[in-house]
Order: C-alpha cells, then sequence, then structure tokens
C-alpha cells in the first residue's frame, strides 16, 4: 500500500468519527433528545381500565353489551319508604279442613286429594271413619236394642188403635203414629254413627295447596288435613315499625301509592312490578310492628301465576313528602368491592367512570339519587354489571 493511499484512509476514518459524535437534529434544527416522553393513548378494540380508574370501552364493545345510557334530571320525586313484606291468603278465599273427631281417613269418591286438584265448595275430598272403644260400641249397640224395642211396642199399639177403630178417640192414634215415626228417625241416627263414615268437604272453591295427611292415617280432633286456596285471591302483608323515624307518622289510604318486587342483590331492568293498593292495617302492633294488607291489582296473568304464599316481597309506600333528586332505574345501581353504591357516568364517547352516589327507594323499578349525580349526567342504565368486571 501506498502513503497516499494510507492517508486517504485515515481521512475518511476521521471523518466518520466526526458525523456519529454530532448530536442528532429534526424539524429544522429542533433538539428532542431531552423532551419527555408522551402519554400513553387508549387505543385499540380492547376494554380496559385507565390508570385514573376510568373505563375505556371501544364503541364495538358497547354495540356488542347493548349497553344504553340515560339523561338524569333533577326534579322533586315523592318519598318512599321500604317495607318487608310477603304474600299471605285473603282468609274470605282460603279453607284449612280440620278432623272434626278421632277417626281413620280413607279416600274420597274422586281419590285422595293431590297437590294443585281444582275443588269446589262441597266437594267431598275425604271420609272420616270414627274410631269407637269398647264401650261406646257397647252404649251404642244398647241404644239401639233398646229402640228396637220401643219400635215395636209402639207399632203394637198402632195397630190395636188401628183395629179398634171408633172406639179409640182418633187424636190417641195420631200420638201413637207420630211417637212410632220419631222412634224409627232416632234409630236411623244412631245407626249412622256406627260403621259410617264422615265426608270431609271442600269449604272453598279453590286449588289443594297443602296436604297435611295420608289415608289410612288415624288422626285426631282438629288435626289439619288440607288447605285450600284461590290463586287469584292474595294478599300482601307488609311490617310498618311505628318507632323508626321513616314510619312515623305514616297515614295511608285506599289511594295510596304503593308497589312491590322481589329481593335481589341485582335487579335487572326487567325486573317485574307489581301495583298494590291498600287495604287496611292493624290497630294491635305485632312483635313492635304494625302490620299493613295491600291488594294486587289486576295486571294480567303473570299476577297470580307468578307468587306463591309466603314468598318475601319488599314493598314501596309513599309517605306523601317530596324530596329533591333524581330517579334511575334500579339496573343502574351497582356494588364497589368497598360496598358502597355507585353508578357509571358515560364521560366521553368511549370512557365510563364509577360516579358513588346516595339513593333513595322510589318504586319498584327505580330509585332516587339525593347525592352524588349533577343535572344532564349521563348515566348507564343497561348492561352497568358488565362495566365492573372490567379489569
Amino acid at each position: 500500500m501506498t502513503l497516499r493511499n494510507i492517508l486517504s484512509t485515515l481521512v475518511l476514518l476521521a471523518l466518520s468519527q466526526q458525523l456519529l459524535t454530532q448530536p442528532a437534529h429534526a424539524h429544522g434544527g429542533e433538539d428532542h433528545s431531552h423532551d419527555p416522553a408522551p402519554l400513553a393513548q387508549a387505543t385499540g378494540e380492547q376494554p380496559r381500565r385507565l390508570s385514573d380508574g376510568s373505563l375505556y370501552i371501544p364503541k364495538s364493545a358497547q354495540h356488542l353489551w347493548q349497553l344504553r345510557t340515560s339523561l338524569v334530571k333533577a326534579a322533586q320525586l315523592p318519598q318512599q319508604i321500604e317495607l318487608q313484606g310477603k304474600v299471605i291468603v285473603d282468609p274470605a278465599f282460603a279453607g284449612l279442613v280440620e278432623a272434626a273427631q278421632l277417626g281413620v281417613l280413607s279416600a274420597g269418591p274422586d281419590g285422595w286429594p293431590t297437590l294443585g286438584q281444582l275443588v269446589k265448595t262441597g266437594q267431598v275430598l275425604a271420609y272420616l271413619q270414627p274410631v269407637d272403644t269398647t264401650l261406646d260400641r257397647s252404649n251404642q249397640q244398647a241404644l239401639l236394642a233398646e229402640l228396637d224395642a220401643q219400635i215395636a211396642l209402639a207399632k203394637d199399639r198402632v195397630q190395636r188403635f188401628s183395629t179398634l177403630g171408633a172406639l179409640v178417640p182418633r187424636n190417641e192414634l195420631t200420638t201413637a203414629q207420630i211417637e212410632l215415626k220419631g222412634l224409627q228417625a232416632r234409630k236411623n241416627f244412631a245407626a249412622k254413627g256406627t260403621g259410617g263414615g264422615i265426608a270431609v268437604v271442600a269449604p272453598v272453591s279453590g286449588v289443594v295447596s297443602t296436604v297435611f295427611k295420608q289415608s289410612g292415617q288415624v288422626v285426631d280432633s282438629r288435626d289439619a288435613l288440607f288447605q285450600i286456596i284461590a290463586p287469584d285471591q292474595l294478599l300482601v302483608e307488609a311490617l310498618a315499625y311505628p318507632a323508626l323515624p321513616a314510619h312515623a307518622g305514616l297515614s295511608l289510604t285506599a289511594n295510596s301509592h304503593a308497589s312491590a318486587r322481589f329481593p335481589a342483590a341485582a335487579e335487572s331492568q326487567d325486573s317485574h312490578a307489581y301495583q298494590l293498593s291498600f287495604r287496611g292495617q292493624s290497630l294491635q302492633l305485632q312483635q313492635q310492628a304494625q302490620p299493613l294488607w295491600f291488594d294486587l291489582q289486576e295486571q294480567g296473568p303473570e299476577t297470580s301465576t307468578d307468587l306463591n304464599v309466603g314468598q318475601p316481597l319488599l314493598v314501596e309506600v309513599a309517605t306523601g313528602r317530596q324530596i329533591n333528586g333524581m330517579a334511575v332505574p334500579r339496573s343502574a345501581l351497582q356494588k364497589l368491592d368497598n360496598g358502597e353504591t355507585a353508578v357509571w357516568v358515560h364521560q366521553a364517547p368511549e370512557r365510563f367512570i364509577a360516579q358513588k352516589v346516595r339513593v333513595e327507594p322510589f318504586s319498584a323499578s327505580e330509585v332516587v339519587v339525593v347525592s352524588g349525580l349533577h343535572d344532564g349526567d349521563r348515566v348507564v342504565v343497561q348492561a352497568a354489571s358488565l362495566l365492573a368486571q372490567v379489569r
């Protein structure tokens, strides 16, 4: 290698090292080597929880979940209180069949009654064969023997008076005939008490709700045998505690607004509400509570088929006072990890945030938010439970 080649190589190496050690420039000489890193943006089609606690839900996920929102408006609304209630039978349309005396049960003409069987008033459900002691049977047989003797004497007297004809006064013959008929009637009634079964009949028309005994079972007097109810004649009983401030001075009339719903931790939007009308209240406390009775208003065939006697219900009753708040569906309410109640507020097209609220009862399907929301907020009313599962 010549001296010229060696010098050319050294010059090229020096220029390359100088270019590598110079700072990088861009956009007309602006130096970005010390600028902070840009913040991460929520992009993509995957729902996620952001660092500030809000949720990023893309439009595609909102459509898939059928997520729906609604604007809330502040207004004056009637205050409601929530009472614990249950379904009971209407005493006027229910019957409890009991045994009249000691005896053995046997099936009626239509067989042994079963659950759900339709029966009518006066229908024979079973027969009760009385169980008599040896002394009872002996006394019964002695009575029949005595009646037989008296009947024989009465027949002979009537026959003698009839033979004598005009020699016997007419009134004596009539008296003897009446005595004979009376003795024969006594014997018939006495004979029915020996070996004859007693018919057990339905006191009301309805459905056999409970069967307490079996065919062939020995029952005592006043033992319950069957219970019959009319499924379309049910009542709702609620308990009000006058000692509580919310219940104090509660005055109800026939026009008082009330509704009932099934108790549940999370209410669905289509949960059925039962409209009630006030019937009456007791003037006697039961375990420090005042029983209130409500009639179920006619709302179609599901009113009777969805309810069972003894089923617990939550009853909302209007107090007659007004409160300021915003009505939202119960389906919008969610429980946070710490147990507090919250709703999801739609802050941006794809951003949602949980807002803690304080609510009061309003109806079977709605509550009143008294704090935590602002007039005009957009609240998630459908698929809110899915938002809480986003991590």
